[in-house]
């Protein structure tokens, strides 16, 4: 289940369950309307996501390219210890900036 947030500017996505190629899809259509316009600034909270696969790794690159291009950009936070260690071996951690929480993660666009 996936729950869209808007903080201000920035636009929240709060994921429960795996983060996996079958739950991919559906974020991208509820996101293409907040990254269409204006400056996109993105928050993927994971507090509630236990596992990324290979296609929710690709997707969170992908992601941030495209708000990048944009002049905007993605953070990570809330991830739990299985997950920082998957985002952290495949050094999608070191491209995508996170933060241990929320509060955190939204003072980082102030």
């Amino acid at each position: 289940m996936t729950r869209l947030d808007r903080h201000g500017a920035v636009t929240v996505v709060h994921h429960t369950g795996p983060l996996r190629g079958d739950s991919i899809e559906a974020w991208g259509q509820q996101l293409e309307p907040m990254l269409a316009g204006g400056l996109p600034q993105l928050i993927i909270d994971l507090t509630e996501t236990p596992l990324i696969d290979g296609v929710g790794l690709e997707w969170i690159l992908d992601l941030d390219q495209v708000c990048c291009r944009r002049g905007g950009c993605v953070r990570i936070c809330g991830a739990g210890e299985l997950c920082r260690d998957i985002l952290r071996i495949t050094t999608v951690g070191s491209t995508v900036q996170q933060f241990d929480d929320l509060t955190a993660a939204l003072g980082s666009f102030a």
